[in-house]
């Protein structure tokens, strides 16, 4: 083997173990925070406060568990996440279909500008919408409700789940749905039996990004809602901080508590969601 060869194969090896080593460093420090978040919430008051921190657990308790799900308010608002959460994905995916089915296949005045609009709604700060819509919705009487929630959700997760269905439907030839009015479909017959089953990723992707943005909305949330009645995860779990102590074990339990819907959603649907995004970035 020649030198040149040499230093060649090498440079490859040295560069492969610097990518592995950055790969390494990248996981551990974005996994660090959920393997804290988790051993706290196994630990006893004297080992949360010791000094210094260990990241050992030596006597394991769910006690912190048993105190969130049955002494405090938690187990409803999981199920008021559950339900703004559902609630928003569905009508996010159905109204996003419809709208992109548009703007990919029909023939609009002022299409070109309302996908400019949608971009710029995407991109106001939305602490600066916070205002206008609580006026706007102490108007009409729907504040400390589930509907003032999904409403909001609605509006916040719509534009990019229609730009992205978009994309995905102009990814698909016209002569499929054309062949199938051909046979006696109309369009809305159409979308159902012919875009959405080719458009599954999308759908999925659409799906995953809005769930998981409206099972993690705070801001508005903590503004539009008061009542524990309508109190969401995202919010509730600020109730363990206290005037002068925070409840450290029944805050990780609870972050542990909102964490696993999400996870177990991404996992399920891991492999739809990554050829999701990966059509998406080149497609459209």
């Amino acid at each position: 083997m020649s030198n040149a060869r040499k230093i060649r194969l090498l440079k490859r090896v040295l560069l492969a173990i610097l990518g592995y080593t950055i790969l390494g460093v990248a996981i551990v420090v974005a996994l660090f925070p959920t393997a804290w978040m988790f051993i706290s919430s196994l630990k006893p008051p004297s080992e949360i406060f010791s000094v210094p921190p260990t990241f050992t657990v030596y006597e394991p308790s769910f006690s912190n568990y048993l105190r969130v799900l049955f002494e405090t308010n938690i187990p409803r608002s999981f199920y008021n996440s559950l339900v703004v959460s559902t609630t928003t994905t569905a009508c996010v995916v159905m109204i996003s279909v419809f709208a992109a089915y548009a703007f990919a296949r029909l023939v609009m005045k002022g299409s070109k500008t309302l996908s400019t609009g949608m971009l710029f709604g995407q991109m106001m700060p939305a602490v600066v919408l916070l205002i206008p819509l609580f006026r706007m919705y102490a108007r009409f009487s729907i504040l400390d409700s589930y509907e003032v929630n999904i409403i909001t959700n609605i509006a916040i997760n719509l534009p990019m789940a229609v730009l992205t269905m978009t994309a995905f439907f102009r990814s698909i030839p016209r002569e499929l749905d054309e062949a199938a009015m051909i046979d006696g479909c109309n369009r809305i017959q159409s979308i159902f039996k012919v875009l959405m089953p080719v458009s599954t990723a999308g759908l999925i992707t659409v799906g995953i990004f809005t769930f998981i943005n409206a099972w993690e909305e705070f801001l508005f949330a903590s503004n539009f809602v008061n009542s524990t009645r309508y109190l969401t995860l995202a919010v509730a779990i600020r109730d363990f901080r206290g005037q002068f102590i925070i409840d450290w074990g029944g805050m990780m339990s609870a972050a542990v508590v909102i964490a696993v819907p999400v996870l177990l959603v991404f996992l399920l649907c891991n492999k739809y969601f990554i050829r999701g995004v990966t059509s998406g970035s080149v497609k459209g």
